[in-house]
């Protein structure tokens, strides 16, 4: 699976290679989140967890926005934040990805880390980030 971003970057996931998770499940009871309306083609599925949309909302909700405009912003954040992992990732070989990448972002915190966290879910050879104030593999759900 290849993610293809704006500059046209890319880079190659083989989810073979990626930690396992039930992000079929975890989206089922609402533990993970959709962070974009639609995937690209080639794209990865990008999630985030009901925790962390609850922090961002929490943030950003205070500024007069709906959860529609929210996800709105969240899309373009993660847009930026794929964007920045192709940089990274588009110089190494194919295939061959950290399980987790960071950047210092304000979607959770003024400054903050921001983690991507590469996974297979485990019903679907299907490679997924999660977007999240902390890594996935650190997290309860995972």
């Amino acid at each position: 699976m290849k993610q293809k971003v704006a500059d046209m970057k890319e880079f190659a996931l083989d989810p073979a290679t990626l930690p396992e998770a039930d992000i079929l499940g975890l989206a089922q009871t609402g533990q993970l989140l959709r962070a974009e309306r639609q995937t690209s083609e080639n794209g990865i599925p990008a999630f985030i967890s009901r925790e962390d949309w609850d922090r961002t909302q929490a943030r950003f909700g205070a500024c007069g926005r709906d959860s529609g405009d929210l996800l709105t912003a969240l899309e373009k954040a993660v847009q930026r934040l794929m964007g920045h992992a192709a940089e990274t990732l588009a110089t190494r070989e194919a295939g061959v990805v950290s399980a987790i990448l960071s950047a210092r972002t304000d979607l959770f915190d003024d400054g903050g880390s921001t983690y991507l966290s590469f996974l297979r879910d485990a019903t679907h050879p299907v490679a997924c980030v999660i977007i999240g104030s902390r890594p996935w593999l650190t997290t309860e759900g995972a």
